[in-house]
């Protein structure tokens, strides 16, 4: 039963840790998409192009902070399955 526990918190670890560096990636592709200028831009346009700016920056910044979330449960249970693993 131990070695199991080992071995499953290591592997979640592993996996959350996985998770919180892809957790942000989607965000980044839009605010680069949203970021692209326009040739000939109308005041409206722009008004338009920095409230998607905004809008993307701000779900950026929320996924990240989730994602360091995820990153110290991670390696919580990481560092919890060698400790004890080291320890037998």
């Amino acid at each position: 039963m131990s070695r199991w526990l080992d071995r499953t918190a290591m592997a979640l670890g592993a996996l959350l840790l996985v998770g919180a560096c892809v957790l942000p990636c989607g965000p980044i592709g839009d605010k680069v998409g949203a970021m692209f200028p326009y040739q000939d831009p109308t005041p409206e346009m722009l008004r338009r192009q920095a409230a998607e700016v905004a809008e993307a920056h701000r779900v950026l910044v929320t996924r990240l902070w989730i994602a360091a979330g995820v990153a110290v449960a991670g390696l919580a249970l990481l560092a919890y399955g060698i400790w004890r693993r080291w320890r037998r």
